[in-house]
């Protein structure tokens, strides 16, 4: 059996130890296994200050056992939140799990930290298919808005010095489709690191909101709805590329949130203003029209819901640094 010792000491460090023990060179974020020791591949991608996400597709010829030391007592405690989409590809050792599996269907979501020593066992010739999400505690705090109280109750259980370094969990339909929008994203030559990271916020919003409380009674799911609801918003939003974006208002009334709940949520799940959002999602379908479909500039300016050609170029330039005529 092959073993590969790493520590979590940040968020880039598992994945650089992994790279020097295969050993393995990196490249635009990915390493290779190398061919006598199997196929396949992972991925490091920095989603944004205090966020990561890995995604790792490969197959060994050996057993493999990865022991994830606890971290160093001056750095930085970090979380994972890993998602095994072939659930019974990894096996952790001797773990004690906080949450009780869901009968009838086996646990494939694993919150853990850097705070304990972790062991897991991939064995020869399966493949081994995950997502998993690093973050700290404060990029937690900053972007999950209104679940401070649930947050503090995980974090608090998983940062202690305690034998039970695993919460588990089982996913969800709509947790499936999102690690299936990823995945997809990931594959294509140039992702949208925005539409990932929108994805990623989800999925973790969905997860530690169904996650039992653990220093206290458990909240009611009051914040899945916002989640939800946001996404709505969302679609509502590129559903309107071809248009002019809808007030602020307008969405208000028509999503039953008040506009700071509307604005707040939002911004915290995408990162990004909805005026934000919505303008780099037109002027991507611009720029996809204008190198893809060929559409002329004065055409592309007016499928996007501009009276003025002046107008749509201006704001194109600003976004791409590029005049649109130059992609033609």
């Amino acid at each position: 059996m092959q073993r590969f010792i790493l520590r979590d000491d940040n968020l880039e460090s598992g994945f650089i130890s992994m790279s020097k023990q295969l050993p393995a060179s990196i490249t635009n974020n990915t390493m290779h296994i190398p061919q006598h020791r199997g196929s396949g591949l992972i991925k490091s991608i920095f989603l944004e200050e205090g966020l990561y996400l890995r995604y790792t597709r490969l197959r060994y010829y050996e057993d493999i056992e990865i022991i994830r030391l606890s971290r160093t007592p001056d750095s930085e405690i970090i979380f994972a939140l890993c998602f095994l989409l072939t659930p019974t590809s990894l096996k952790l050792v001797k773990p004690i799990f906080r949450s009780s599996p869901q009968t009838g269907y086996p646990n494939n979501v694993f919150l853990t930290s850097n705070n304990s020593r972790l062991s897991a066992q991939i064995p020869e010739g399966v493949m081994s298919h995950t997502i998993e999400l690093l973050f700290s505690r404060e990029w937690l705090y900053t972007h999950l808005v209104g679940m401070e109280e649930k947050i503090i109750s995980i974090t608090g259980a998983l940062a202690v010095d305690d034998p039970a370094s695993v919460i588990a969990e089982t996913t969800q339909p709509v947790d499936d489709h999102l690690l299936s929008e990823i995945e997809f994203e990931l594959h294509k030559p140039l992702f949208n690191l925005l539409t990932v990271r929108s994805r990623a916020l989800m999925l973790l919003a969905n997860i530690i909101n169904r996650i039992p409380g653990h220093s206290g009674p458990s909240l009611p799911g009051r914040e899945a709805p916002y989640v939800q609801t946001i996404r709505q918003v969302e679609q509502r939003l590129v559903g309107s590329l071809e248009d002019m974006l809808p007030s602020q208002k307008q969405l208000a009334k028509e999503f039953a949130l008040s506009e700071s709940t509307l604005k707040r949520h939002f911004k915290a799940i995408y990162g990004k203003t909805m005026y934000e959002y919505y303008l780099e999602k037109k002027m991507e379908l611009a720029k996809w029209l204008l190198q893809e479909k060929k559409v002329s500039v004065s055409e592309t300016a007016y499928m996007l819901g501009y009276e003025k050609v002046s107008a749509f170029i201006t704001i194109f330039k600003k976004y791409h640094h590029i005049l649109p005529g130059r992609l033609k």
